[in-house]
């Protein structure tokens, strides 16, 4: 199977060198000022990498093949794209003009990118993903990326359905350690996992790091409050019940809550998420206001989310 992976980003970068690692036929979209670079000098990769039984930290040159254009005329079987949500509106459009007939894997982010998905392609030619096994942030000449133990590569088709395409891409990702997770309600988990997406920034802003926010009682409450209300605005665009923690436990007094919070966030986790704070402020931004204005038009109350927006100025 002849991949790309379209987004040399932390997220892109990390899972273009994992597949190859396992001896995949991958190649890396970069813009045109990068090519020379990424295809002679190679991307520098911090890792740390926790998934097995004891972490291994190091540096690495990931030398990928390299494109900067798509041309049907050589194809290929799947295209993965890992890009921020507020680049969706530009990459679609180019992917569904110049990947034939490849399918196509998003690997992200999305909240109502999904409707745009289905102006340009035609049904069965997508699925969705989120890379939750992975995070990051960007050094000077490449990316320091973590790989969680925990966690997972989610894949699911928009229909729920386990077609053999999907056994597929997950078996390769397995291969690759990449520990895929299937599930049947893809587009509903993507809903919930934005929200956390979303809201976390603001977050992290007031208190002035990942480390401050995890050690602050109040701010975790108020964290919690937050998602209670855009849990509301993911059931009245028509999710189900959520799984995905810590909305399956909302239902919990706010003392556990915070107990429960204060473990599921290691040291790794708060680095990267400090890591990814330092960069991608218009993404950032998109995703806090997508679920406000959604929730303002579905007339949900969002008092303790909108406190937040003040917070949001990341310039």
């Amino acid at each position: 199977m002849k991949i790309l992976v379209f987004g040399a980003g932390v997220i892109g970068t990390t899972y273009a060198w994992q597949l190859q690692e396992a001896g995949c036929d991958v190649s890396l979209f970069v813009r045109k000022q990068r090519m020379m670079r990424y295809g002679q000098s190679g991307v520098t990769i911090a890792y740390s990498d926790m998934r097995g039984s004891k972490k291994q930290d190091g540096h690495t040159v990931f030398r990928p093949t390299v494109t900067d254009r798509l041309d049907p005329g050589k194809p290929f079987d799947l295209i993965i794209i890992a890009v921020r949500s507020n680049q969706w509106q530009d990459v679609i459009p180019y992917i569904a003009k110049y990947s034939g007939n490849a399918d196509i894997l998003f690997l992200g982010n999305a909240w109502d990118e999904l409707g745009l998905a289905g102006k340009h392609f035609p049904e069965g030619r997508y699925l969705l993903g989120f890379p939750e096994i992975i995070a990051g942030g960007h050094l000077e000449n490449g990316v320091n990326c973590y790989l969680f133990k925990n966690r997972h590569t989610m894949l699911g088709e928009p229909d729920g359905k386990n077609t053999e395409r999907l056994k597929n891409i997950s078996g390769f990702m397995a291969f690759a350690g990449l520990q895929p997770s299937v599930s049947s309600r893809m587009t509903d988990w993507l809903q919930y996992r934005y929200v956390i997406s979303a809201i976390m920034p603001g977050l992290i802003s007031k208190a002035g790091s990942a480390r401050l926010f995890a050690s602050n009682n109040t701010l975790i409450k108020q964290y919690f409050l937050a998602l209670r209300e855009g849990r509301k605005v993911c059931r009245k665009r028509g999710a189900e019940k959520g799984s995905l923690f810590p909305f399956n436990k909302l239902f919990l007094p706010s003392f556990i809550l915070t107990r429960l919070m204060r473990s599921h966030f290691n040291e790794e986790m708060l680095s990267a998420m400090d890591a990814h704070m330092k960069h991608g402020a218009a993404e950032k931004k998109k995703q806090y206001y997508d679920v406000l204005k959604t929730g303002r038009r579905l007339k949900v109350p969002m008092p303790y989310w909108a406190s937040f927006e003040k917070y949001m100025d990341f310039s």
